[in-house]
């Protein structure tokens, strides 16, 4: 799939191809790297209300802790 940059306003811009379109309004965040330019969509900081996390370091419980720093064994992959 291509698109081709246009001028968009005083911004240049791609239009993506409908089978691959994101959702209207939806943001991301633009890096390059090298010739490449990558979209990400932009997520909300998960961090961002620290109330949401009260409770949680004592809800982990050792299960939890013993899957968290497992490795794999054999050949598993």
């Amino acid at each position: 799939m291509e698109t081709v940059a246009r001028k968009i306003g005083n911004s240049v811009g791609a239009i993506f191809p409908k089978d691959i379109s994101p959702e209207v309004g939806e943001t991301f965040t633009i890096s390059k790297v090298g010739d490449a330019y990558i979209l990400k969509p932009k997520k909300e900081d998960i961090f961002k209300h620290a109330d949401d996390w009260v409770g949680f370091r004592e809800s982990v419980t050792d299960e939890d802790t013993e899957w968290d720093i497992m490795s794999s064994q054999g050949d598993e992959h």
